[in-house]
């Protein structure tokens, strides 16, 4: 970054390996998975202006031969892109991948000519190049991934995170950025194109867990330090149970923000969501633990994933004399006004006469479910229905929304959260509210990449 951010806070900011503590801390040696930062090459302190291009590249995950995979600036994940809230960002984005693509800005609220999908812009070419220009309402860790076949460009290693800090922080002795993914590597190294009925059912998974791209990452934590994680899935259809063994996770915030903090001992994160947590250290220098993801059940009698390390957490350094004190309290959310109208949304899968599988919302499949049409400024509800056998991530562009109640039950108020990525698990229902004040073409679907491409997607149209 080319400037200071005005303002002292005592976390880190930097991604995976950039510690960079309150106090000056002894010579550490660096994570394997240190996400780089792209540089702001804007003078003006409001405005973030940078360059990502798509391209192909060579990456050797572990041990498994070199992979060809297609990345942002070389890289997979992309670049970081940290800013401000408040910031304009600037994108100049060049395609020179072999098909075209688009950037869709998950969970960033922006104009609709700015999100990146075929409801709002044409695909950008092999070749071709285009300017993304918005302003950052919010705080928080957003990311970014194409919506031209993405459930292919995303696995081939196409996405990245965007950190956007607001003007006072959560105060950390460490802070990490987390990009979860998994991939399937075949033995001589490359992913395979053609799509399974496993894949296709359960979304692309992976033999070989990710974070930050890397497989069997190490994350280096200060014996006694208050650390901060920045958690997004980016796979196409891991859903990640996270436990770190004897270590509570101290969730402080989520897709949209931070939210009323809570202790959990394993946090289940689906694709496209995000958690913002931290946790406390134990342990002495020279010792270590094991981020896992824990077994979990997605439904269609597939069995519970196995459960798999996810990173070593090797604990080293001076230790932090005086930790950074867990967050306790944030400001209240204020609850959306009463919608006055609710419209259903009921997602299933069907079997068409041809044999082919598609994802349903209203018995229709993309590009055929009707548009839903909103006024602009209205608040509306939507009651959302899973018949399928199987748990779908919801996810909405552009808003945020709140969660009214879970299978009828109303949500208290003390736990409103602000979310654009939710589970709706099997067999179940959520009411959920937004307000849509940004007129444009609007998308829907399940972040199950393969769900979204094979029918499980809709528009809602704010007039």
């Amino acid at each position: 970054m080319k400037r200071a951010f005005g303002i002292v806070l005592a976390i880190v900011l930097a991604s995976c390996g950039s510690d960079e503590p309150e106090t000056s801390p002894p010579a550490e040696t660096p994570d394997d998975s240190r996400l780089e930062s792209l540089t702001d090459e804007n003078p003006d302190p409001k405005i973030v202006e940078v360059h990502l291009e798509a391209k192909t590249a060579i990456k050797t995950f572990a041990n498994s031969p070199p992979t060809s995979v297609w990345t942002y600036n070389g890289s997979t994940p992309g670049p970081l892109i940290d800013a401000r809230v408040g910031d304009t960002l600037v994108v100049h984005f060049k395609n020179d991948l072999p098909e075209p693509t688009t950037i869709h800005w998950h969970g960033v609220r922006l104009p609709a000519s700015m999100d990146g999908t075929p409801a709002t812009q044409p695909p950008i070419e092999p070749g071709a190049s285009f300017e993304y220009t918005f302003t950052l309402k919010d705080p928080g860790l957003f990311w970014f991934h194409p919506h031209v076949r993405s459930d292919v460009q995303v696995n081939k290693g196409l996405y990245g995170a965007i950190r956007v800090r607001a003007e006072a922080e959560p105060i950390a002795d460490q802070e990490k950025i987390l990009v979860l993914d998994d991939i399937k590597l075949k033995a001589d190294g490359s992913i395979p194109d053609f799509l399974d009925d496993t894949s296709l059912m359960m979304g692309r998974g992976g033999n070989t867990v990710l974070v930050n791209g890397s497989a069997n990452a190490t994350l280096r934590f200060r014996p006694n330090a208050t650390v901060r994680l920045r958690l997004v899935n980016a796979a196409n259809g891991r859903f990640f149970n996270l436990a770190l063994a004897g270590v509570k996770l101290h969730v402080i915030g989520t897709d949209g923000g931070l939210a009323k903090p809570y202790d959990t001992d394993r946090l289940l994160i689906a694709p496209g969501e995000r958690y913002d947590v931290m946790l406390s250290v134990p342990g002495a220098a020279g010792t270590s633990l094991d981020l896992v993801t824990e077994p979990y059940n997605r439904g269609h009698d597939s069995g519970e994933d196995p459960p798999l390390n996810v990173a070593h957490v090797a604990i080293e350094g001076e230790p932090v004399t005086a930790p950074a004190p867990m967050p306790t309290s944030t400001a209240p959310l204020e609850p959306l006004p009463v919608a006055s109208e609710t419209s259903p949304l009921v997602l299933n899968e069907k079997t068409l006469p041809t044999g082919e599988v598609v994802f349903t919302i209203n018995d229709k499949t993309a590009p055929d479910v009707p548009p839903l049409m909103v006024p602009r400024n209205t608040v509306r509800a939507f009651e959302i229905k899973n018949e399928s056998e199987m748990d779908h991530p919801f996810h909405l562009h552009g808003f945020f929304f709140q969660v009214l109640e879970r299978n009828g039950v109303p949500v208290g108020t003390d736990a409103l959260v602000n979310k654009d990525t939710i589970v709706v698990p099997m067999k179940s229902s959520l009411k959920i509210v937004a307000r849509f004040d940004e007129p444009g073409m609007w998308m829907y679907h399940c972040h199950i990449l393969e769900h979204a491409e094979h029918g499980m997607m809709g528009e809602i149209h704010v007039e």
